[in-house]
């Protein structure tokens, strides 16, 4: 069997990745386009010219150089082009995949980074700010700072630790009982006199922020946007760098670049048009996990404020993007205030079921661990999406808290973000007092005589002998 390696090697600037299929819209199809070497088809890629001048450049190709594997595509040399690539999690790979891809040109470049570059000797402290709302993220809330404390205590043995301080910015209006618990700034809800309640509660969130970026008096001069569902895995970084550009994950069903949504997006910038190549500079992310500047903060959180009511009330915009609108109206606002690249960081966040592994690859470690999906498994340990499995687990179906010592997933099951998902949650919950009585009554006791000598959670310290 002649291995994709056996072929003279396709040079530096093809970028080549062996045993990987990149994404991306055709520009050359590969059933009739074939190479005997990556090197040759990432020439072709490199030479690529588009028969029209609004066609899409190459800057993704993909051949097939493992025959046993490829079949009636083997040397087939596909020709893609594909919006934000870095930021695009390939369509397969490992060593079952008989495909080699590459980028090229100025896409190929990789930005944002965890290591600090060595001329760089700016320690950019950064705070944490998550919203949330509700008895819903009550626990994941409880469950989130606590992961927050443990990384903090990690990241300040650190040299240049930039992790900074941790506000839970709270939507409701109203004081609740985790205010003597966590760091907490109590913002307004969204009047009524500007969209009722019922219809659209999560138009909160930009309210709030705006509210606590108005008011808030913080050290850092960076903000990182987080959500109660987050679990940090490890110190987290300050994922901007020396020229301060905005850094976020990606995410996939973000796609402003997309023919259907620019001339929806278009309504909302000024002078009323788009072009596809500026539509490809608005970067495929929400406001969470974001980090920016505080100045960046105060520039765009009044815009995108505004922005979300103007899609709300936009009948096309609301019914296009749906649950998604204020992540479009996000993006869209840092577009307007100028903002032209985003360094997209694909392993800022793992979201298990889907990404199963604790790395992307070498040097590149998730930080934070999103359970935003359902994860069902059968009792031989296969996934079993759409279906409720012999195990499984959802923060859907915990209303209340749930129980400390959730049950291990099944034993053959190969998912070791899942794995890491329960460990995290039972970590937490063995650690914050009285977590039993919580789950029972769906409330914070108000006595607890549990003692948790060897606990970092505020409310554990207050019951130590």
């Amino acid at each position: 069997m002649k291995e994709s390696s056996d072929y003279p090697p396709a040079p530096k600037e093809c970028n080549a990745m062996e045993f990987t299929e990149l994404w991306g819209d055709v520009v050359k199809w590969g059933s009739s386009f074939h190479t005997n070497t990556p090197g040759e088809c990432c020439e072709a890629c490199l030479k690529h010219t588009p028969a029209k001048h609004s066609a899409h450049k190459c800057n993704v190709w993909v051949w097939c150089g493992i025959k046993e594997s490829c079949g009636g595509q083997y040397r087939e040399c596909w020709l893609k082009h594909l919006v934000h690539p870095r930021a695009t999690k390939p369509a397969r790979e490992g060593p079952e995949v008989g495909w080699t891809s590459g980028i090229v040109g100025p896409d190929a470049e990789e930005h944002g980074t965890d290591e600090q570059d060595p001329a760089d000797k700016k320690v950019r402290k950064f705070h944490i700010i998550t919203t949330a709302q509700g008895d819903l993220v009550h626990w994941q809330t409880r469950v989130h700072y606590y992961w927050y404390l443990k990384q903090k205590e990690e990241c300040d043995k650190q040299p240049n630790c930039e992790m900074g301080g941790f506000t839970r910015l709270l939507h409701s209006g109203t004081p609740d009982d985790l205010v003597d618990e966590i760091p907490t700034f109590v913002a307004q809800p969204l009047p009524e006199s500007v969209v009722p309640h019922e219809y659209y509660p999560v138009l909160n969130r930009p309210y709030a922020l705006l509210q606590w970026v108005q008011q808030a008096k913080i050290t850092e001069e960076y903000v990182m946007m987080s959500e109660p569902d987050h679990i940090f895995l490890r110190p987290l970084p300050n994922f901007m760098k020396k020229d301060d550009r905005p850094a976020a994950f990606p995410f996939f069903y973000i796609e402003p670049h997309k023919d259907e949504n620019i001339p929806i997006i278009a309504k909302f910038v000024p002078g009323g048009s788009l072009s596809r190549s500026d539509a490809e500079t608005i970067a495929p992310m929400g406001n969470s996990p974001t980090f920016l500047s505080m100045q960046q903060m105060k520039q765009v959180i009044p815009l995108w404020q505004n922005m979300s009511v103007a899609i709300f009330k936009d009948k096309e915009a609301n019914e296009k993007w749906g649950w998604v609108q204020e992540m479009y109206a996000f993006t869209v606002s840092l577009f307007v205030i100028g903002v032209r690249h985003v360094d997209l960081i694909l392993h800022m966040m793992a979201q298990p079921p889907w990404d199963s592994r604790m790395a992307m690859g070498p040097g590149r470690p998730y930080y934070i661990l999103h359970y935003t999906y359902g994860n069902d498994y059968n009792a031989e340990g296969k996934h079993t999406p759409g279906k409720f499995g012999f195990w499984r687990f959802d923060k859907r179906t915990y209303a209340k808290p749930p129980p400390r010592r959730l049950g291990d997933p099944p034993e053959k099951m190969q998912n070791d973000m899942v794995r890491a998902l329960i460990s995290h949650i039972n970590e937490a919950t063995e650690n914050i007092p009285c977590w039993d009585e919580y789950y029972k009554t769906g409330q914070i006791a108000a006595t607890c005589d549990e003692k948790l000598p060897n606990s970092i959670y505020p409310t554990a310290k207050r019951h130590q002998p």
